[in-house]
């Protein structure tokens, strides 16, 4: 039976019953900053595959040579520039892989080399396991790329904060030097090094240490000077907090987002920059094998052997847009615009 507008008494009304302690009751949990951050990361699938990608690259630099008996510089003139061969896929004949080449004959056998030997990316014009100097390259490429970023953090970071923070006469000295710096191109740089000390991981190492940084320390330096201005920075400092408390409290945590992006897309950069050093010579010098250098004794007999240089190029590549994804998707999580 409905109940019309006459049948409607005040007794049939009763005030809700909401104690005071309810009132400020948060109904949904609270999430910080980083895990909301974390939350949406989680969501970017392109992001996430290219996380995956890069542990599993990582992973497999170190684990993928020790499937091998031989070493990073095990010549064999006698198993020269052989195809890639898997165990279990001889017999398979499409454009010179598992041991046959395009022609049809098998360079395994021509070569008089056991049956029993597989190398499952080739052997270079010096009988040298390729599969063993890729991955062996991918480590030292790995290591420059991550030596940048590492540089960018505690050298970039600390002085360009340190010149926005107190800035006036500091400022504009640390800011001299800085466009002084910027003004020598890596290459004049990395040339003089090579002129002083051999080509090699050392003059690199050098070269970033002494320009890699200027660009991670300008970002700092503005999310600085936009910072020390806020209400909370004076705030805090008109109730007497030090300067070491300002910084870590308060600058820095607010920072950490524009560091942690800038210094994912350092690393893509570092990889080109290496193997585009090693590509024209001036990078790393054989026996030690990266994937710029690889890739330039590829080039040489692309025609011929394309493999050479196919493999340690597909590692690079992946690399690249992989950190470059992850960057994106690190950007757009950390992004306080981007909340929904």
């Amino acid at each position: 039976m409905n109940v019309t507008e006459k049948q409607l008494t005040p007794d049939l009304f009763r005030p809700a019953e909401q104690g005071t302690e309810k009132s400020d009751e948060i109904t949904k949990p609270s999430i910080s900053f980083w895990q909301d951050a974390l939350r949406r990361l989680r969501k970017n699938r392109g992001a996430m595959i290219a996380l995956f990608a890069i542990i599993f690259i990582i992973a497999f630099s170190f684990i993928a040579p020790l499937f091998s008996k031989y070493g990073i510089d095990d010549q064999e003139l006698m198993r020269s520039n052989l195809p890639p061969k898997i165990q279990g896929l001889e017999k398979i004949e499409f454009l010179g892989v598992n041991g046959v080449d395009i022609r049809g004959t098998n360079p395994y056998e021509l070569k008089n080399v056991p049956k029993d030997q597989y190398f499952w990316f080739g052997t270079d014009g010096l009988g040298r396991d390729q599969w063993v100097r890729v991955w062996k390259g991918t480590q030292i490429s790995l290591y420059i790329a991550f030596l940048a970023a590492a540089i960018d953090i505690i050298v970039g970071v600390t002085y360009g904060g340190i010149s926005a923070f107190y800035g006036g006469r500091t400022d504009d000295l640390m800011q001299r030097l800085v466009e002084v710096l910027y003004g020598i191109p890596n290459l004049v740089v990395i040339i003089l090094f090579i002129i002083i000390l051999d080509p090699g991981i050392l003059s690199i190492t050098l070269a970033i240490c002494i320009t890699g940084w200027i660009g991670m320390s300008r970002i700092v330096r503005a999310q600085v000077l936009k910072l020390k201005h806020q209400e909370f920075v004076l705030a805090s400092k008109t109730l007497g907090a030090p300067n070491g408390r300002l910084i870590t409290k308060h600058l820095l945590p607010n920072t950490l987002a524009a560091i942690i992006v800038s210094a994912t897309f350092t690393i893509p950069g570092a990889i080109f920059f290496e193997s585009f050093l090693s590509f024209i010579g001036l990078g790393i010098q054989p026996p030690t094998a990266s994937l710029g250098s690889l890739i330039s004794d590829g080039f040489k007999s692309l025609r011929i052997f394309p493999h050479l240089a196919l493999y340690p190029a597909a590692v690079m590549c992946i690399l690249m847009i992989s950190f470059n994804l992850i960057g994106d998707g690190l950007r757009d999580a950390l992004d306080p615009k981007m909340r929904r």
